[in-house]
């Protein structure tokens, strides 16, 4: 519920597409974000940087996100 939190506070929305309870963003200097929730975790996945982190704590998903919305814009 906690992780649930945290996404919708960054302004993730809920993949109904997804048969897992996903939720997704895009942000212009990372592209999309999915964040899949399991019991006791969350796992998000950066496509377009092929990049996978596993996050136990709610916490660390807030400080992971607040970090990526940081990033500067990609150069094309």
């Amino acid at each position: 519920m906690m992780f649930k939190k945290v996404l919708l506070r960054h302004g993730f929305r809920r993949n109904r597409m997804s048969d897992e309870l996903q939720y997704t963003v895009h942000w212009n200097n990372v592209g999309g974000v999915y964040v899949t929730i399991k019991p006791k975790m969350a796992i998000v996945e950066i496509k377009e940087r092929n990049v996978i982190h596993v996050f136990k704590s709610a916490k660390e998903l807030d400080m992971f996100i607040r970090s990526l919305r940081e990033l500067p814009m990609q150069l094309m």
